[in-house]
């Protein structure tokens, strides 16, 4: 299901706000090649939480692999949270999803850099599915994903 995109945030006297959004746990972190792997990223081109979630349409998510230490993307918001579409893997746990865009990814984990590079440490993400960063966090991370191609 496609979504319209929302009107840029700009346009509407509001910037988007940024998170840093974890996937995989301790006991399920994320494959090396989680991209060829199937990811609900893709399809059906959600994320989940295990609440509702305070984002809307337009947000930004820098993506963060758990066990691997490491930021392999960034998404965008396309719609508000819901419970109609919960996590297929655990949807009692992680019930409430947003529709995402994918914008820029590094489909190699072991390629993928550090959290730090962003200046977040991963104790900050511990036990949270996601936290709220800065703007620049987002601009650092666009840097950093980018620097992979080089």
């Amino acid at each position: 299901m496609r979504y319209p995109r929302p009107a840029p945030a700009t346009l509407i006297g509001m910037s988007p706000s940024v998170f840093l959004k974890a996937h995989g746990t301790g006991t399920a972190a994320l494959p090396d090649r989680w991209l060829c792997a199937g990811s609900s990223l893709v399809d059906p081109g959600r994320t989940a939480f295990p609440r509702r979630p305070r984002m809307c349409a337009g947000d930004r998510l820098v993506l963060y692999a758990s066990r691997w230490r490491c930021i392999f993307g960034v998404a965008e918001v396309l719609g508000a949270p819901s419970t109609d579409v919960p996590n297929p893997a655990d949807p009692v746990r992680w019930p409430w999803s947003v529709p995402v865009e994918l914008l820029i990814v590094v489909a190699l984990l072991s390629n993928a850099p550090p959290l730090e590079a962003i200046g977040v440490s991963p104790r900050s993400m511990s036990q949270h599915s996601h936290i709220r960063l800065q703007p620049r966090h987002l601009e650092l991370a666009v840097e950093a994903l980018a620097s992979v191609a080089r």
